[in-house]
């Protein structure tokens, strides 16, 4: 187990087997967390060998195609588009895929975990920590808010997720995991994001090595 600077608690990779340079890193947090704004800030143009996977992509498309019902009568569609999509990229060739996702439900990322596994992909967990009013004022921002209901059970499931990543045993069966506060998230490094997956992606990843609060400060300058 790993502490950095600001207290949080970096779970310690455990061997595993050889997956090569195939992983799956998993962007978690409350709806409007920011987990679109730190996908976008560090892949906003897919370095090659890497292939990002959000909700946000398809209710995109569906604006673009001249769709304009009102969100709530598309999410269903959203929902199912976006999970076919990460299926698909879990499944494909390419190296290291970034998907977005609440991982606030047990069985969600249980599939993600086989689908990982079946895959042959080492999974690294990066959640993004907000308060509940942060991350409303985050769905208001996009302009899609979720009912009371659904918020209350998301934030319900996520005290338990966060306190499991921040527990000696970590959240089960993905011992590689990373939590950073919303408002550190803009100072993470691709490196930061990706883990070991960015090892395979060449020069034009950061190299820097950042803690969720900032530079390591028991590192002392040359």
């Amino acid at each position: 187990m790993q502490t950095d600077a600001s207290g949080t608690r970096r779970n310690r990779p455990a061997p595993s087997r050889d997956h090569g340079t195939r992983s799956l890193v998993l962007i978690g947090g409350l709806p409007g967390a920011g987990k679109t704004m730190l996908l976008s800030a560090l892949l906003g143009s897919s370095p090659p060998g890497v292939v990002t996977v959000d909700s946000e992509q398809v209710a995109a498309r569906l604006r673009a195609a001249g769709i304009g019902l009102p969100y709530r009568l598309l999410r269903p569609l959203v929902h199912l588009w976006h999970r076919l999509r990460v299926g698909r990229a879990i499944r494909g060739p390419t190296p290291v895929v970034v998907v977005t996702d609440p991982m606030t439900s047990p069985h969600r990322r249980t599939a993600l975990l086989r689908a990982a596994a079946r895959a042959g992909r080492a999974v690294r967990l990066v959640l993004v920590e907000a308060t509940p009013e942060e991350a409303f004022g985050g769905q208001l921002t996009r302009g899609r808010a979720l009912t009371s209901r659904a918020m209350r059970r998301h934030t319900r499931r996520w005290a338990d997720l966060l306190a499991a990543a921040r527990s000696a045993d970590g959240v089960p069966g993905i011992p590689d995991t990373v939590v950073v506060r919303r408002a550190e998230a803009g100072r993470l490094g691709l490196r930061d994001l990706l883990g070991q997956g960015a090892e395979g992606l060449g020069r034009g990843a950061p190299a820097e090595r950042l803690t969720a609060a900032g530079r390591d400060p028991t590192r002392r300058p040359r």
